[in-house]
């Protein structure tokens, strides 16, 4: 039982670590896409607010909505996402 209990919370964490990986990426390619964007000046605006709204979920740990925030950010400004 001790066994399956440990498998189980360190697969858990193992998770947790790897979307606490994506979001850097993802603002990483946010900030080399939009200097090259042809978006409307206030699509580029919205991305930008969604971008800081995705690192500070990041920073907080609430990586899904972060990674979701960060995903509609590059689609505003026209990135494929490829993370």
């Amino acid at each position: 039982m001790k066994k399956i209990l440990v498998l189980i919370v360190s697969m858990f964490l193992v998770t947790t670590s790897a979307y606490a990986k994506v979001c850097p990426k993802l603002i990483a390619q946010f900030d080399a896409d939009v200097k090259t964007t042809k978006a409307k000046a206030d699509d580029v605006t919205k991305a930008k607010k969604l971008r800081a709204d995705g690192e500070k979920l990041h920073n907080d740990k609430t990586h899904d909505k972060s990674e979701a925030a960060l995903r509609d950010a590059l689609k505003l400004i026209g990135s494929k996402v490829t993370n």
